[in-house]
């Protein structure tokens, strides 16, 4: 039975501490582990408790830096430009007003991909080569 990548670290740690115990050198248990030598500094010092546990990481799929709400409020602000049927309404603009409404500032990437997922933007398709803008003029 395979370890998940959790139990690794944690055994990793364990051994560390028991390994600098036993007087190795933090350089040493890193070769050893296969680890940086600044997180073995770091797992020589923890407590038994801590060892055990893994706090690293957010959830797949989880926002690191904006909420839920954030997304809703750009989404609502994209759906309120086409209302107003507005020539502008791509993510620069979604954003810039998002900024004005809330003086909070957002990426320009974050809201783009925020529009996508919630299948607001359309993305041209791709063209084919006999395809030009003068295809329907009549000379």
């Amino acid at each position: 039975m395979s370890k998940t990548k959790k139990e690794l670290l944690i055994l990793k740690r364990k051994k560390a501490k028991e390994l600098h115990e036993k007087g190795r050198s933090n350089r040493k248990i890193a070769k050893y582990l296969l680890a940086s030598k600044d997180g073995v500094g770091k797992w020589v010092q923890m407590d038994e408790s801590e060892i055990s546990t893994d706090n690293r990481g957010w959830k797949k799929e989880k926002s690191r830096i904006y909420t839920p709400e954030t997304k809703q409020q750009i989404i609502n602000i994209r759906k309120d430009l086409e209302k107003e049927d507005s020539y502008f309404i791509g993510s620069k603009m979604v954003k810039e007003n998002y900024e004005v409404q809330t003086d909070k500032s957002v990426s320009i990437s974050f809201v783009g991909r925020v529009l996508k997922e919630a299948g607001v933007v359309k993305s041209p398709g791709k063209k084919k080569k006999w395809q030009n803008k003068y295809k329907n003029i009549i000379y």
